[in-house]
This record gives C-alpha cells, structure tokens and sequence, in this order.
C-alpha cells in the first residue's frame, strides 16, 4: 500500500443530498437490539432513496413501501412526511422493526448516523 493511501481510511459514505429520518420507537435498550454500528434514533438516507408516489419498479423507500437498513438490521416505514413552508420535504418520521420479525424487505439503503460536516467537490471530466 502506498504512503498516500495509508492515510485515508478504508471506506466513508457520503450523502450530497442527505434527508433527515427520525425513527420513533429506535431501540435504545440494549437489551432490544445491540449494534457495533454507530445508530441513533436519527438518520440520515440519500434523497434519490425516498420518494413520496410509489412508481412501478421501485424498491426503495416510499410510504407505502419499507426498506432494510444496510448492515444495521432494521427494516424501516415512514409514518409521517415534513415538509417546509415551500413544500419541500425536510424530513421523514418512521418507525423500525428487527429485520427478523419483519417482513423481508424489497432492497436495502445505505445510511449514516452522527454525520461529520465536510466540503465535497464534485468536477465534471476535463
């Protein structure tokens, strides 16, 4: 491995467009669910992973549709949408259940919890 690379660490995920996900009954008891995952009730998923009007096709989250969380085993349904006084949804409030009692889920998204701030750079090709 060269110098450069041993400085970095192995994998980030990053969420240009983040939109907040409060989950209601998150399990906070150990006793309820222990993860070596950093989770807290708060969450934040990529926009292009929700939509409000289900569509033929697509399997990630909706209203009307639950999804897995990648790697936390949670499976989770939106109960209420918020919006901003423009319209724009600002976030979603849902409830999550252990993926071993729910039912199995038609994809699972990436997700992070206690995010970092950052400055990302995106450059089109030259």
């Amino acid at each position: 491995m060269c110098e450069h690379c041993a400085t970095y660490p192995d994998e980030v995920v990053c969420f240009p467009q983040p939109l907040d996900v409060s989950v209601a009954n998150f399990p906070a008891d150990e006793s309820k669910g222990f993860h070596t995952v950093p989770i807290t009730s708060t969450i934040y998923i990529e926009q292009s992973d929700f939509r409000e009007v289900m569509e033929k096709g697509y399997k990630r989250l909706t209203p009307d549709q639950s999804v897995g969380l990648r790697h936390a085993g949670f499976v989770i349904s939106v109960q209420k949408l918020i919006k901003n006084k423009n319209g724009k949804l600002v976030e979603l409030e849902a409830t999550c259940r252990k993926s071993d009692t729910a039912e199995k889920p038609k994809a699972f998204i990436h997700w992070v919890s206690n995010p970092l701030i950052c400055e990302l750079r995106l450059y089109e090709r030259l």
